[in-house]
């Protein structure tokens, strides 16, 4: 009888593992590229970072929250993420070049 039910519960756990095994990995993978040291990561290493910032995000606001629903509401908070990122890694890189040079 609840067979719908009950595969459709089983589609989103699988979505919401997936989300969460891909967030783990962008984790995983921001960990190991604090861990090189190089000239390049100085002006590079804010932009990486605020690319995964955006993916997490992403992932996020589709797979747990939902916001697939609401296109609106997904476009919005999108773009006030990917603003505040890049004024942050903005930031970041300047900083980080003024106190090299």
């Amino acid at each position: 009888m609840d067979t719908n039910k009950t595969t459709s519960k089983s589609i989103q756990m699988n979505d919401l593992l997936k989300a969460w095994v891909v967030l783990v990995a962008l984790t995983l993978l921001g960990y190991g590229l604090s861990l090189f040291s190089s000239e390049l990561l100085i002006y590079v290493g804010p932009l990486i970072i605020a690319a995964l910032i955006l993916f997490k995000a992403r992932i996020i606001l589709t797979r747990y929250l939902g916001l697939t629903r609401c296109p609106a509401w997904l476009s919005m908070l999108t773009s006030m993420i990917f603003t505040l990122t890049m004024i942050c890694a903005a930031l970041l890189t300047y900083g980080s070049a003024a106190l090299t040079h």
